[in-house]
């Protein structure tokens, strides 16, 4: 049996946020809007200005909540739940990457509500109520969260370094506003790492143990619109026509993995940002290479299609063969100044250690197609030390 669920309505195209009244009118339980972004390049940009503007015209109250950093921390997080518990919000718009994004959610889904978060992420109690509607609008192209139903949230304690996952049906978006006008300002170090994240996402949702035709069909055009737009669009980053390749291929990549969840890449990627600081996009980026290559081999802990599925998102890399696809990841890596070692990023032997120690995270890890031990990530790490 194949199923395939994502409830999020999805408006895409150069100037769709400028509907952003229609929608807001059309979800909003009242006329009382919170604008959640980060701290500063929204308003730099001038967008947050535009969007509520567009907004105040129609008649609607907007508030504004600013304080979103890169890789929310749970204190983070609490800060601004109890923001929104203070109002009486009709709905809550996300305007920024996948960290105000992913927080957005979590103040929707917990804003009407009265018990913490720290609850909700142990386990001991379960969301039933729904939560106050939740509107996206991404401003960069990579992590898909406009069209999933996760949310991370980090703990960076000086004892304990962790990813948290927050999960519910009812932390999909109402709908998710494209615009790829909104990627202009983004630089092209953040463009090349979160199209290297999409990237990650659309791969390892073609070779995932969960995969199905339509994420497959997903998957496949992501690949192919990442891949063959994401360099000139960082070379080019104010040329329209390659940011809406990009952005579009960041969708098709959310909605791939939005079914069939990210894999090892991903859950070797979190103790590289939580105990190295590198970047999520990067930090999935330079496993990937590698993760294909290994999901490659016919071997009895592999899955019979996986070899096969390697080959096929090889062609789709213009590869013939995995280790030439995974030379391609490689050069990509490096036409756009990025890190292709961990010794760039002054992770050494002792690192490596450390990574193995957190890389195994439920269902991620074993989503992987083939098994992953301590013993072969020992030496996948080592490869590319």
């Amino acid at each position: 049996m194949v199923q395939y669920c994502n409830p999020v309505e999805v408006l895409y195209g150069t100037g769709s946020s400028k509907q952003i009244a229609t929608y807001v009118n059309k979800y909003s339980s009242s006329n009382r809007v919170l604008i959640v972004s980060g701290r500063k390049s929204m308003r730099e940009q001038g967008i947050i200005q535009r969007i509520s503007e567009d907004l105040t015209i129609e008649n609607f109250d907007v508030s504004t909540y600013e304080e979103i950093m890169s890789n929310p921390t749970i204190e983070q997080i609490d800060n601004a739940i109890s923001f929104v518990r203070k109002n009486n919000f009709g709905i809550i718009i996300g305007l920024g990457g996948g960290s105000v994004l992913d927080s957005a959610k979590i103040m929707a889904i917990l804003g009407n509500k009265q018990r913490s978060i720290k609850e909700y992420l142990a386990g001991n109690i379960e969301i039933e109520e729904d939560g106050i509607p939740f509107l996206a609008i991404p401003t960069t192209s990579g992590t898909g969260s406009e069209v999933t139903m996760w949310a991370t949230i980090w703990e960076m304690s000086p004892t304990i370094k962790k990813k948290h996952s927050l999960s519910h049906k009812k932390m999909y978006a109402k709908i998710a506003i494209i615009d790829p006008s909104l990627t202009i300002g983004v630089s092209p170090k953040q463009t090349a790492m979160s199209g290297l994240d999409a990237l990650s996402q659309a791969i390892e949702a073609y070779w995932s143990k969960n995969h199905n035709p339509t994420s497959d069909e997903h998957a496949r055009n992501a690949i192919a619109l990442i891949f063959d737009s994401l360099f000139d669009c960082y070379t080019n980053p104010d040329n329209i026509v390659l940011r809406e390749k990009v952005s579009l291929g960041s969708l098709e990549s959310g909605l791939a993995f939005s079914n069939t969840k990210t894999t090892a890449v991903h859950s070797v990627s979190y103790p590289l940002t939580f105990h190295f600081g590198v970047p999520h996009g990067l930090a999935c980026a330079l496993t990937l290479g590698s993760f294909l290559e290994y999901n490659s081999e016919i071997c009895k802990d592999n899955t019979k299609e996986a070899p096969e599925r390697t080959l096929e998102i090889a062609k789709l890399l213009h590869s013939d063969t995995v280790i030439g696809a995974k030379d391609k990841i490689t050069q990509l890596m490096k036409k756009m100044n990025l890190p292709i070692r961990l010794s760039e990023l002054n992770i050494n032997d002792e690192g490596v250690e450390l990574i193995i120690t957190e890389a195994f995270t439920e269902g991620r890890i074993d989503n992987n197609p083939r098994k992953v031990t301590k013993e072969n990530l020992k030496i996948l790490l080592n490869s590319i030390i």
